[in-house]
């Protein structure tokens, strides 16, 4: 198993201090980070010391407009330096900074910033949010100033949930969160000082903003960034062009590099790790001839800061999440709310000390679990530790009386070679009888007529009749969100047409 770097330590008050960019940058001038490349982004390189330089800057912009301690700034910037110097320059005066998807439709940006209920935007031009200060006045040379003086408990950032089950909520996690799955995550990935990682999951997303931001500045690590939302053909052409070493992507995009005539590129990686959702069984067999080992399945919410299970190098499980990642604890409960044994599927809950419920304003203080909390996943543990995820509880389906996981299904539809992606819901006919209903992609060149038949005829044999979708609607694409999950209700709706 990679061994992960030790966590420095010392008397200096600045490595104790509880404000996270007083932290990071003590990292930097303790180890002798700073003049080694934070971020390489469009191909040109940015030192730590250029970085913290920038933030010390965007704080002396936002602390000249009033901004201090308990300030939300909404950033809704691409990913690149401007988006880190502002976010750091924010948690630098004691503010909260709210990265914002960029590429949403006008009307959920609209929707984001009525939840963030922001005291400042920093928007790109043409952005439907006007910008109250530029990312061009952050940028202004300017004295920075102190620090400000917060603890480990102070709010630091704000995270939307996915939607997938509803409106947003916004995640507002602390200065000292970061440290917690920094050090929690360290310990399967271990980046190392000089290490190049790159992450499709971008800044907005707490799953990008630990792998871009929290985990390389607390290792000495560079990550590459891209403004634009990275394609399959970007992706593996900044692992080759930069040497990355650590992939962070989801499973639908996994899918997608597969069907790249270059995907052996991925041969070269130290690490892959795919989270967002549950893998499906087939595509990991498939990513698992290219990456063996190194390919680690981990889990974690927006609630939780980043992944709180994960697989590990040498200590991996296939058709898992992994195990449990100390100091986070998990149990799976029955409706009761009682623990079942080894290999009952059950509801899983989580706790630990990084756990934040969401708040459907900007202006709801933080509320900290300190009991279990209810992912809303279905899961088992096997007798070693291993974790097994079976869906979205509330994504179940009813049918014929009988709970029917979707992913199953759509697991089995996708070992298909001419399967893209898959998606399954259930849709109720005009004779009033519940029923299944596929959705698929297909890669280029397949046969619609023929490819049903073999899945449909695949899904009698292997499945329970009432798993057995009655049809198979082909479509381009399944509905995601930003963050690549699959948008089931969206997929619900199309099956009532």
């Amino acid at each position: 198993m990679t061994t992960a770097p030790p966590a420095p330590v010392g008397r200096d008050h600045d490595l104790e201090h509880g404000n996270l960019v007083a932290r990071l940058t003590a990292l930097a001038a303790v180890h002798g980070w700073s003049d080694r490349p934070a971020y390489l982004v469009d191909g040109v390189a940015h030192t730590y010391a250029e970085v913290y330089r920038g933030a010390g800057r965007a704080a002396a912009a936002f602390a000249a407009r009033g901004l201090g301690r308990g300030s939300r700034v909404l950033l809704a910037l691409p990913d690149g330096v401007e988006l880190v110097r502002a976010f750091l320059g924010a948690l630098w005066i004691g503010a909260v900074a709210v990265p914002v998807n960029v590429d949403l439709h006008q009307d959920e940006l609209r929707q984001a910033a009525g939840i963030a209920r922001p005291d400042a935007v920093v928007s790109a031009p043409g952005s439907v949010l006007p910008a109250t200060i530029t990312a061009a006045e952050l940028a202004v040379d300017a004295p920075a100033p102190p620090c400000a003086d917060v603890d480990a408990l102070s709010p630091a950032f704000g995270a939307f949930t996915s939607g997938t089950t509803g409106a947003p909520k916004l995640v507002v996690h602390s200065h000292g969160d970061p440290a917690v799955f920094e050090r929690a995550i360290a310990s399967v990935v271990g980046i190392r000082p000089g290490e190049v990682t790159f992450s499709v999951s971008r800044l907005y997303f707490v799953y990008g903003l630990g792998n871009s931001l929290f985990f390389p500045l607390h290792r000495g690590g560079t990550a590459v960034l891209s403004p634009t939302r990275a394609t399959e053909d970007d992706a593996l052409r900044l692992i080759e062009r930069h040497g990355v070493t650590v992939f962070y992507g989801q499973p639908s995009f996994y899918a997608r590099l597969l069907g790249h005539p270059r995907h052996g590129v991925l041969s070269r990686l130290r690490l892959a790790l795919v989270a967002g959702e549950v893998l499906p069984e087939a595509l990991e067999a498939r990513l698992r001839e290219v990456l063996g080992e190194r390919l680690l399945n981990v889990f974690g919410t927006t609630e939780t800061g980043h992944a709180l299970v994960a697989n590990a190098p040498g200590a991996s499980r296939a058709s898992t999440i992994g195990r449990v990642l100390p100091p986070y604890r998990l149990r799976v409960v029955d409706q009761g709310g009682a623990e079942v044994p080894a290999g009952v599927e059950g509801s899983l809950e989580v706790a630990g000390p990084s756990i934040v419920r969401g708040g459907r304003s900007g202006t709801d203080a933080p509320e900290r679990v300190t009991s279990w909390y209810a992912t809303g996943d279905a899961a088992t543990v096997d007798e070693d530790g291993f974790v097994r995820l079976h869906g979205r509880l509330d994504d179940i389906e009813i049918v014929g009386g009988q709970n029917v996981h979707p992913t199953e299904i759509e697991d089995l539809l996708v070992r298909h070679p001419d399967v893209r992606e898959a998606g399954v819901c259930s849709a109720r006919r005009g004779t009033g009888v519940t029923a299944l209903r596929a959705f698929v992609a297909l890669r280029e060149g397949a046969s619609p007529e023929r490819v049903r038949e073999q899945l449909l005829e695949t899904a009698r044999r292997a499945l329970t009749w009432y798993k057995v979708p009655e049809d198979v609607m082909f479509v381009p694409e399944l509905p995601r969100t930003p963050t690549g999950k699959l948008r089931r209700g969206d997929l619900r709706a199309m099956a009532a047409r």
